[in-house]
């Protein structure tokens, strides 16, 4: 699983570190930089999927457009970069970083102007990666350099270096394949419920790798891969169906209506083996967004990371602590032992509730005036100082072994410090 990520010169994050849980959660005002933090992760996982063996040179290159979203106030010479932390079951630990940087390019013995260097496209890529294990002293392997080296070509020399071991590669393999396995949702009513089918997703063709993307960002494909699984494999479906029982246990299954070219949703609303039948647009927005994330877990090889914005949208405030129940279940291994994490967003003291006993999973987003720069804290660090000092009620209780503490506080107490502005 993953389990730090820092984010450097990213759009409004000059640097920002969260330790990651099963689920983390981002709270706080909107446009304070949330969806800056979830955009920054899944920039560089579709960056560093260029880097795929499958792929040709040309498809591994990065270009100066891949650092128009650099930090507006970092200088010219500072590089826009991303660092991940990630370990498996047998704590075999990776690291992994990439820096990008524009290279200065002379004409005629003149350094170009910065928007010239945009036009040329001269860029510098540097990865770094750093394996370490029970086995041996951690190992550490660099592709690229500050000069013009465009290409994303790490795993490469991964697998053609004599420096690492056949476990150490696949141990690299295991982590490339999770981290490009990344994939960032704003799951939105009306496209989830879209019912038009679309055959392209024909396209699929067994390949249900292929299904978190095909799903779309904001849930457009959704309707169509679940009739797509219903038709072709009936494994997936049936998963598909318990795990989203689990959320209403009303729910009994999804049919496909010939005559009028449409999924019908069924429901015991009675309770008395009576089904009743419903159009999508007539089914809860709540529903519909657990459908996509049972979709997307009903998967054997679902994906690693699911970056989740404002999870709270479209549900009823008393079916929240339902929907985060059922998250945290979802968090466990599958039946081939694949995990999900999730990174949510939200700006509801509901949700925020939800974390009352893992307050250390939670981060605070605030966009500070002077600089346009995102302050990202961790709650339960946060609350240790307010705790400690008297300025809020509550206990710190501090574990004899590891020494890490905890803040305790009422329930209720998280809501009055969002409204009032002192963890919001």
């Amino acid at each position: 699983m993953f389990t730090q990520i820092t984010l450097k010169n990213y759009k409004t994050h000059k640097l920002t570190n969260i330790d990651l849980r099963p689920v983390t959660l981002l709270i706080g005002n909107n446009n304070s930089g949330k969806s800056n933090l979830l955009e920054g992760i899944q920039h560089f996982s579709n960056l560093v999927k260029r880097g795929h063996l499958d792929n040709k040179d040309d498809d591994k290159k990065i270009f100066a457009k891949d650092l128009f979203n650099r930090h507006r106030l970092a200088s010219t010479e500072d590089s826009m970069g991303f660092k991940i932390l990630w370990n498996n079951a047998n704590n075999d630990n990776i690291t992994y970083e990439i820096d990008l940087r524009t290279v200065p390019t002379k004409i005629d013995n003149v350094v170009t102007h910065r928007e010239e260097w945009r036009h040329l496209g001269h860029v510098s890529c540097i990865e770094k990666i750093k394996i370490s294990t029970s086995d041996h002293a951690e190992k550490k392997i660099v592709s690229g350099n500050e000069k013009k080296t465009d290409l994303v070509k790490l795993r490469q020399k991964i697998e053609d270096t004599t420096l690492l071991n056949l476990l150490d590669k696949q141990l690299c393999r295991d982590f490339f394949q999770d981290f490009d396995h990344t994939f960032s949702y704003h799951f939105q009513p009306t496209f989830l419920k879209h019912d038009e089918y679309d055959p392209t997703y024909q396209m699929i063709e067994g390949d249900f790798a292929k299904i978190p993307d095909k799903l779309g960002r904001n849930g457009l494909g959704l309707q169509a891969i679940i009739r797509y699984i219903k038709e072709n494999d009936e494994h997936t479906f049936a998963k598909f169906t318990a795990l989203l029982r689990r959320f209403e246990i009303n729910f009994q299954s999804v049919r496909y209506e010939d005559l009028i070219d449409k999924l019908l949703w069924g429901f015991d609303l009675a309770q008395k083996g009576e089904v009743q039948e419903f159009l999508p647009d007539s089914v809860s927005d709540g529903f519909m967004k657990a459908a996509a994330i049972s979709l997307l877990a009903s998967l054997d090889k679902p994906p690693a990371l699911i970056l989740l914005e404002e999870i709270e949208n479209g549900i009823n405030p008393g079916n929240i602590q339902e929907l985060m129940r059922w998250i945290w279940q979802m968090t466990s291994p599958n039946s081939r032992g694949f995990t999900t994490q999730f990174i949510i967003t939200s700006h509801s003291p509901s949700v925020l509730r939800e974390f009352h006993d893992h307050l250390d999973h939670v981060y605070t987003v605030r966009l500070q005036k002077r600089d346009r720069t995102s302050d990202v804290r961790n709650l339960n660090t946060s609350l240790d100082t307010l705790v400690g000092i008297g300025t809020v009620e509550g206990e710190i209780i501090e574990d004899p072994i590891t020494g890490k503490r905890t803040v305790d506080i009422p329930k209720y107490q998280l809501a009055e410090l969002w409204y009032s502005g002192t963890i919001g």
